[in-house]
């Protein structure tokens, strides 16, 4: 199995958020923000000048990778197809949480994902506001990088939905699906479900242990490749909706995560229901 050191990673992705990123937190100009597809889809000169600095140093930790970006992706999508081919693919975000970041919240992140063949092997979050690292090597658990050293990550204990909180993404399901679902998920899971703008922070609050769940339709490679991996390591339970594995190249079908294959199914079953994939 292709192997990287995680810490070398984590340390790149911490240097690129110091050099790049946190200079310009609360600190950027209008012109340093401009619209994608929408006023809830930005992109700011920080995520372009650290995906820029990310694409220099990753494939330098690992002889014969390449890189894809969410803003390299944006402006050239046929970079995607490089998840086919055998060579190992880093995927980065690099500021997840553009919109908090663009309005002034510490929650961002600089995300990095290490594929092969399809599968997800390594794997790091970086939040640069609280200056630590989860990190995860398939097969190897997953670990919280910090001054205060290295910490193991597991996810919280199994819940029911009446106690289950977590983060649930409506914005991009289906129309004809997504006032019922939101019905059901305010029956069953009371004030419970959140929406933070940012799916590195939502996995990093599963990895620790805080909350219990995170539902979302769009599959984009940045912002679930690297959670996933590291919720997996650490016990946690994920899928689309439909039950099938998450493939870091399949850009549809929704995603699942729970602490359990119970809670993955209470979830699917009563509270997200059928949608068409």
């Amino acid at each position: 199995m292709t192997t990287v050191d995680l810490d070398r990673v984590a340390g790149v992705l911490a240097e690129v958020a110091e050099a790049e990123i946190l200079p310009r937190w609360r600190n950027l100009a209008e012109a340093d923000i401009r619209e994608k597809t929408g006023p809830n889809d930005l992109v700011t000169v920080a995520d372009e000048a650290a995906e820029a600095a990310l694409a220099q140093r990753l494939p330098g930790l690992l002889s014969g990778s390449i890189l894809i970006g969410e803003e390299s992706v944006e402006k050239d999508p046929a970079l995607l197809k490089r998840l086919d081919g055998d060579a190992p693919v880093w995927i980065v975000d690099p500021v997840d949480g553009t919109k908090n970041f663009a309005e002034g919240s510490d929650r961002f992140c600089v995300m990095a994902a290490l594929v092969h063949r399809g599968e997800t092997v390594a794997a790091a979050i970086h939040q640069p506001v609280e200056g630590r690292t989860a990190v995860a090597a398939k097969g190897e658990g997953a670990w919280m990088l910090s001054n205060a050293g290295r910490q193991r990550l597991r996810v919280a204990a199994p819940a029911g939905l009446d106690t289950m909180e977590g983060s649930f993404n409506f914005r991009f399901f289906p129309e004809v699906v997504r006032l019922p679902m939101r019905e059901r998920a305010n029956t069953l899971l009371g004030n419970r479900h959140y929406r933070r703008g940012c799916a590195g922070y939502d996995y990093i609050q599963l990895a620790i242990g805080r909350w219990h769940y995170a539902v979302y339709w769009k599959n984009m490679p940045w912002d679930h490749a690297p959670g996933l991996l590291i919720h997996a390591e650490a016990g946690g339970v994920s899928g689309r909706i439909d039950g099938r594995p998450y493939k870091a190249r399949e850009l549809t079908g929704g995603i699942i995560a729970a602490v359990d294959d119970a809670g993955w199914h209470a979830l699917r079953d009563e509270v997200v229901g059928d949608v068409p994939v």
